[in-house]
């Protein structure tokens, strides 16, 4: 059995043994024959022997059987060193065809000596030189014609010697006369594309002697570079006589892929439209510019050097070119179409250079030119696009400008035409002006004359004391018909600049024409005239719109009317007529010439000069009511005949209020109307507030003051709001009255300084600018609410008791110390009562929790704790209604926010609500303040002392010492006091400030630590 297995095992090594024998003999003595026929212009490189002569230095054989003795001592040939290369092709060609003439043509790499060797059998060999820069046989092309007869066999050997190689060679044998024909084709397409190039290189490079655009520069560079490569890589400049010029092929390839990342740069605006690709270019550029001495020094490095340098640049290019295209820059199509162009053939002759890919049966190199080619053109079509936009953008711009200058020019001359007007115009305002100084000279210092001549008279005690009440009057009326004047002269102004606001509110209408009727109807009757006012029903109780300037224009049409009228009567008529309030004013006076019509509605006019001295006034009545009638939506319109009377007709369009009733007697005008008792101004007793009162003006000064201290208020006066701030910084207050301007330092701004120290006093400002959009930046200045100028006392004493507390009768009768004792007293009752509540949670005694609830909530409100006895009715309530879980949840709450106002460290608390007007929610959110910003100002003054910045430090414990003062942070406010008395006797060391910053620290932290701000808003 073994010796069986041994023999078959034996037999199969002597066979494949004999078998690598006849392969190797087969491989090394026979030569691969190919057939004419079967070759059709095909790459026959692939079934081809290759052998390497690499360190041979015998000399090549002349007959074929010296041929085969070489062949089977050489190594096969696989790979070819780009770097420099030597081997020879061998192939035998059996010509099956009855043509005679052929060629052989390697191509598709630069190769600079090509032997080519033709064996007849046994005879002496035919040879045939060629190579990069040689004289060839066809020119721009290697190869060798050789003739086969038809059924001859031919040995054919290429030796190849070149110290470079740019990509594997491929090898076509052609019949003769087909490849003349195609080698024609070749050269025509060579020359055209090198001239195109050549001509659109130096066409630009003139472009850019006249227009200095850069860009034409650097694409003519960039063309002329490639183009001279190209050149070079046929040995165009060899055939021209120019000798060993392929060194320069790769250093011009890399100088053109320098030049056409600036054009890239250029052309897509990248410095602006991607900043980062802009730099990536240029780095590839430099890198390029770097790779030029290598390139002269080794072909191999320079290939690999030229083909990444043109490949990256390409394709970076595609990308941005795309990038703009999308975003509208419509040259950057061409400029995308001609990268695409150059980068498809190149790159596949750049991956075959570096055999990514295999060799193709085409002139590839020619294939790079044609794509550089169409590249050149389609960038000049894509310069020509760029020209053509910036063409349009100038003759849009030109249009523009004509446009423009046509516009201007018309503008001009009605600039012109307004000017003529405007001079007419000023000079009938300068007549105007004249005429309005002289009426209001009259109007003001008539009333004047009146109000000095009665003072002086009282001061001097030319008066007696019985005509002093009729002449205080007589001052007073004078100063009313003064402040009235000056409002119609503001009132215009502010109608002029657009900034008289109006409102639109439900109104009751026969309320507003009562008022009119009073007014009117009594002096019409006290001059002896009949007066009527007619109503024309149904007419709504209520409409929408501003009552005040309704108001205000029907006062100034009846004042006209009774002021022109000495006999007969004067009547309002009322009707609503399509949504629109007509109310008629007419009267039976002298009448209106239609000379004097024109000018009725003007300002600063009346009818005539005369009528002035005759009647006084200022002539702006109907000019304000006309432009307050257009405000309400409406207008005035008159009829008037000399001596025959007038009737003048408001006209607006009203909204009616929604669901009013409609008045359709004078029985139901009484029932719609609501009555108003006339009630005295009470004075109300301020009795514990104190008030900060800044005014520049003595006088007012003086009257605001004596106001407040008959409401029982503590002044304290300024001149301006740098000594408000003095005194804020050392003092609290209830309340600020700051008056807008000032000398010194106005109120806005020492309201603003105040604001940033962290103190929330309430401030009212004291103006006399009440219009609404300065009301409103006074607001968000931070003042709390504004008092108009004159001082209103209704106004005034309503706006006090927004921010004051007045005291009861019950609550002047206890003084503070006593107040005081009752509090603490409560704070301890009230303190043994949260022990029992909470014992009575624990046993969830429902009963008890109502009885001590009760307790609480009936008693808290008299010494203080309002805030605490509320939270306790609700408690109450849970527990009759045997709600435990609401008890469970809310009872703990309440029971801490008590324990807030009975056990807080380092304070006071009796003390403390009583300085808060007995109110321990005021008290609570003032501590809760003082907490929340304690602790920075704290740091802001340890830094201040530490720095040695005194003053500095001293302004920060201002800022605490008033707010410790208040919520009774009794050792705080001692040792700020201790402190403020150190830095104002000038001590500088800080180690004397240390006890007492250690007290506050700890003061501050335990406060923090035990209050519950949000306790407050959870209940």
């Amino acid at each position: 059995m073994y010796s069986k297995i041994f023999k078959l095992v034996s037999f199969l090594t002597l066979f494949v043994i004999l078998l690598v024998q006849n392969l190797f003999t087969a491989t090394a003595g026979n030569i691969p024959s190919v057939k004419l026929s079967d070759l059709n212009g095909r790459n026959i490189a692939e079934q081809i022997s290759y052998f390497s002569l690499v360190g041979n230095t015998q000399t090549f054989p002349t007959n074929k059987t010296t041929l085969e003795a070489l062949i089977s001592t050489l190594q096969p040939h696989t790979d070819t060193d780009l770097g420099g290369d030597k081997y020879v092709a061998i192939f035998d060609l059996y010509n099956d065809t009855q043509q005679t003439e052929w060629f052989i043509y390697p191509y598709g790499s630069v190769v600079q000596h090509i032997d080519i060797f033709c064996f007849p059998c046994n005879e002496f060999n035919e040879l045939v030189t060629s190579g990069h820069g040689l004289s060839n046989q066809q020119d721009f092309h290697y190869g060798s014609k050789i003739e086969i007869s038809p059924g001859q066999h031919k040995t054919i050997a290429i030796l190849f010697d070149s110290p470079y190689f740019f990509s594997p060679i491929k090898i076509v044998v052609k019949p003769f006369k087909q490849a003349i024909k195609l080698f024609h084709i070749e050269n025509v397409l060579l020359l055209m594309g090198l001239g195109i190039s050549l001509a659109l290189g130096i066409y630009n490079l003139f472009i850019f002697t006249s227009t200095r655009n850069y860009q034409y520069l650097t694409y003519a560079f960039s063309t002329l570079s490639y183009a001279s490569a190209w050149a070079i890589v046929f040995a165009i400049p060899d055939y021209l006589g120019f000798k060993n010029t392929l060194i320069f092929a790769l250093p011009a390839f890399l100088i053109g892929s320098i030049f056409t990342c600036f054009f890239n740069i250029q052309f897509l605006r990248l410095d602006k439209v991607s900043p980062k690709i802009a730099f990536s270019l240029k780095i590839i550029a430099l890198i390029a510019f770097v790779s030029i001495p290598f390139a002269f020094n080794s072909y191999e490095v320079g290939l690999y050097l030229a083909t990444f340098s043109t490949s990256i640049t390409a394709i970076i290019g595609i990308y941005t070119g795309v990038r703009c295209w999308m975003h509208g820059y419509s040259p950057a199509k061409y400029y995308t179409l001609a990268l695409l162009s150059v980068i498809l053939p190149n790159m596949v002759v750049n991956l075959i250079n570096i055999e990514f890919l295999p060799g193709l049966n085409v002139n590839i190199y020619l294939l790079g030119l044609i794509g550089n080619c169409l590249d050149s053109l389609l960038l000049a079509f894509a310069l020509a696009a760029q020209l053509r936009i910036l063409t349009l953008k100038n003759n849009e711009l030109k249009t523009n400008l004509e446009s423009k200058v046509a516009k201007r020019t018309a503008e001009l001359k009605e600039a012109n035409s307004k000017l003529e007007k405007t001079n007419n115009d000023l000079f009938e305002a300068n007549n105007a002006k004249g005429r309005f100084l002289a009426t209001m000279s009259h109007e003001i210092r008539t009333p004047l004359t009146s109000i000095i001549g009665y003072a002086d008279g009282i001061l001097a005690g030319d008066i007696d004391k019985a005509e002093q009440e009729r002449v205080t009057k007589i001052i007073s009326e004078n100063g009313s018909h003064l402040l009235n004047v000056i409002n119609d002269i503001l009132d215009i102004s502010k109608i002029n600049a657009n900034k008289l606001e109006f409102e639109s509110i439900p109104t009751p209408l026969f309320s507003v024409l009562a008022q009119v009727e009073s007014l009117v109807g009594k002096r019409v009757r006290d001059k002896g005239l009949a007066f009527y006012l007619d109503y024309q029903y149904p007419l709504p109780a209520h409409i929408n719109t501003d009552p005040t300037r309704l108001k205000q224009i029907l006062f100034n049409i009846t004042n006209n009317a009774i002021k022109f009228t000495q006999k007969g009567y004067v009547g309002l008529s009322v009707a609503l007529i399509n949504n629109k309030l007509k109310i008629t004013v007419k009267d039976s006076g002298e009448g209106i010439s239609k000379e004097q019509q024109i000018k009725l509605f003007q300002p600063f006019t009346q009818a005539d000069n005369s009528i002035n001295r005759r009647f006084g006034g200022t002539g702006l009545g109907l000019s304000i009511s006309q432009l307050l009638a257009k405000g309400l939506g409406g207008e005035i319109s008159f009829y008037s005949e000399k001596d025959k009377g007038s009737v003048f007709t408001l006209d607006i369009m009203v909204d009616v209020v929604e669901n009013t009733s409609w008045i359709n007697n004078v029985a139901e005008i009484w029932r719609s109307t609501p009555s108003r008792s006339i009630q005295p101004i009470n004075i109300p007793k301020f009795i514990g507030n104190t008030v900060l009162l800044a005014d520049d003006h003595p006088n007012n000064r003086e009257l605001i003051s004596l106001l407040l201290k008959r409401m029982n208020i503590e002044v304290t006066e300024v001149e301006n709001g740098k000594q408000a701030l003095e005194v804020l910084y050392r003092q609290s207050f209830d309340l600020i009255l700051l008056d807008i301007h000032m000398p010194v330092m106005d109120g806005t701004v020492a309201l603003k300084h105040l604001r940033t120290t962290g103190n929330n006093t309430p401030a009212i400002a004291l103006t006399a600018n009440t219009m609404k959009h300065e009301i409103e930046e006074y607001m968000t200045l931070g003042f709390s609410d504004y008092l108009a100028k004159p001082i209103n006392r209704e106004h005034f004493i309503s706006k006090l008791s927004m921010f004051l507390t007045m005291q009861s009768d019950s609550e002047q009768v206890l003084s503070k110390e006593e107040m005081l004792n009752l509090v603490s007293e409560y704070q301890d009752n009230l303190r043994e009562q949260l022990d029992n509540i909470n014992s009575a949670l624990i046993q969830q005694d429902l009963s008890l929790i109502s009885e001590i609830a009760h307790n609480i909530s009936g008693s808290a409100g008299s010494f203080g704790f309002a805030l605490i006895g509320n939270k306790f009715v609700n408690i109450e309530k849970y527990a009759l209604q045997d709600d435990e879980i609401a008890i469970a949840i809310e009872l703990p709450k309440v029971v801490a926010l008590a324990r807030q106002c009975t056990d807080l460290p380092c304070v006071n608390i009796p003390q403390g609500i009583v300085n808060h007007k007995n109110n321990v929610e005021l008290f609570l959110k003032a501590i809760y303040k003082f907490a929340e910003d304690a602790e920075q100002i704290f740091i802001q003054l340890q830094d201040a002392l530490v720095n040695s910045e005194m003053n500095s430090a001293l302004i920060h414990l201002y800022k605490l010492l008033p707010s410790s003062h208040e919520c009774a942070l009794t050792d705080t406010e001692t040792a700020l006091k201790s402190m403020e008395n150190l830095l104002t006797t000038g001590h500088k060391n800080v180690n004397d400030f240390n006890p007492f910053l250690n007290l506050i620290e700890k003061q501050i932290t335990q406060l923090n630590t035990t209050l519950e701000p949000n306790l407050m808003n959870q209940i």
